[in-house]
């Protein structure tokens, strides 16, 4: 869909109503530590209704590993909030911890000026005085921060898009197991220097070097990724599909968190 072409564009109201909503139904997860930022020209009063992004970072209060039914809660939250809106919001997910480590914030050292000059708290506790901003000293970490955003994005999104565009789910879903997958090897060249052949060959060696990490969730993507019709058949069930979803994440976030408890 394209504004303009295919789809109307959102006017001003539309832009209050959906900021609104999201204070409103935010406003429990708040009070348990989520926090909802925004900046960009929405908070500066210079936006252009009907073609400005909302910008914002969602924090949940976590060790890397986010609760997943508060996830869904926002999610849940999301939805309604653009429903009659269609506000084009881009949102950052992240952990309290990945902010205050540093090594897998998705932000860059620019940032740390621009969030305390223009970030607005809408929801929740301001976390921003706790942010370390670094630039990425390996060849696979931008890929590493780029990769755990748009994945746990995906779940963000997945009720809205559950409703309003199941192909679109379908697409951030295969991005989610195939940036999970890759990590696998990404992270371990981060330790090792050495390059992996493929997106699984470091399966085994995981368990050798992070002995608590549960492999279980690369383990079913192997599956899938080599019995296609299962793959196909997960596409049709919503639900099932969202559990997989969910454990992929949550798999991707446990191999940062390991990363992060081995090399403080």
């Amino acid at each position: 869909m394209v504004f303009g072409y295919n789809e109307a564009r959102p006017k001003e109201q539309n832009y209050q109503d959906f900021v609104e909503k999201l204070k409103g139904g935010l406003g429990d997860l708040g009070e348990q530590g989520v926090s909802l930022m925004l900046y960009g020209s929405w908070v500066r009063g210079d936006y252009v209704a009907g073609r400005s992004d909302i910008d914002a970072v969602l924090i949940f209060p976590d060790e890397v590993i986010i609760d997943k039914q508060k996830l869904n809660t926002a999610s849940k939250v999301l939805t309604q909030a653009q429903k009659g809106n269609n506000i084009p919001f881009q949102v950052t997910v992240t952990d309290l911890r990945t902010m205050q480590d540093g090594r897998f914030n998705s932000f860059d050292p620019n940032f740390e000026a621009y969030f305390g000059e223009e970030g607005r708290i809408l929801v929740g506790p301001d976390y921003r005085k706790l942010f370390t901003y670094s630039i990425a000293i390996h060849s696979d970490q931008n890929a590493l921060r780029f990769n755990l955003r748009k994945s746990r994005l995906g779940l963000l999104l997945l009720e809205h898009d559950k409703e309003e565009d199941y192909e679109r789910l379908l697409e951030r879903f295969n991005k989610t197991l195939d940036a999970t997958s890759r990590a696998s090897k990404q992270v371990l060249a981060m330790l090792d220097g050495n390059l992996r052949k493929n997106r699984f060959s470091a399966l085994e060696e995981l368990s050798k070097v992070f002995p608590d990490l549960d492999t279980e969730p690369l383990r079913r993507i192997k599956s899938l990724y080599h019995n296609l019709k299962d793959l196909d058949k997960l596409y049709g069930h919503a639900e099932e599909l969202a559990v997989v979803w969910n454990e992929s994440v949550t798999f991707f976030e446990s191999l940062v968190k390991s990363y992060l408890d081995n090399n403080p």
